[in-house]
């Protein structure tokens, strides 16, 4: 009788630890371990070791909860991460071909131009954005149907594949 009641309350406290990864050593653990709220977690094949440490930092979090609400009102939602999506967003266009081909003059007023975009707020999912021969971005509404047509020509490969034929 024992053994299933504490059973039951492991089960439990393993559940509502992988669930409520918002305290600060959960979201290190799931950001480090197991990446169930970032695209990819640092060290993507030890999921175990992140579900081993989850229960304990849970209890520490509990434990620490005042002092962390302290410092996240004081410091932001986003303490003691930093996210990195701008940063990787940028690198990626840096990468594009129709800035590439801008001089750097230009490609530098593009990209101060793309940040104020980000910033600004005037960017949503139905969204898109143009590069001028000139450097200047062009934004562009679509509606949803027209924004999966886009997404899928994305990411559809660059060239068809051979067509075979099997008689």
């Amino acid at each position: 009788m024992l053994n299933r009641r504490l059973l039951r309350v492991i089960a439990l406290a393993v559940t509502t630890a992988l669930f409520s990864t918002g305290c600060m050593l959960s979201r290190a653990v799931d950001r480090a371990f197991l990446g169930m709220t970032v695209r990819r977690p640092s060290f993507d094949a030890r999921k175990t070791t992140g579900v081993f440490l989850l229960p304990i930092t849970f209890a520490i979090d509990i434990a620490t909860f005042p002092i962390q609400a302290l410092l996240v009102v004081i410091l932001g939602d986003n303490f003691p991460f930093k996210d990195t999506d701008t940063a990787n967003q940028m690198y990626a266009l840096n990468e594009h071909p129709q800035l590439k081909k801008l001089s750097p003059e230009r490609r530098a007023i593009a990209l101060k131009e793309f940040e104020g975009l980000l910033r600004s707020g005037q960017l949503d999912r139905n969204t898109t954005l143009a590069l001028t021969d000139d450097g200047q971005w062009v934004m562009v509404r679509v509606d949803d149907e027209a924004r999966q047509q886009l997404l899928a020509r994305a990411q559809a490969p660059d060239e068809a594949p051979e067509a075979v034929c099997a008689r």
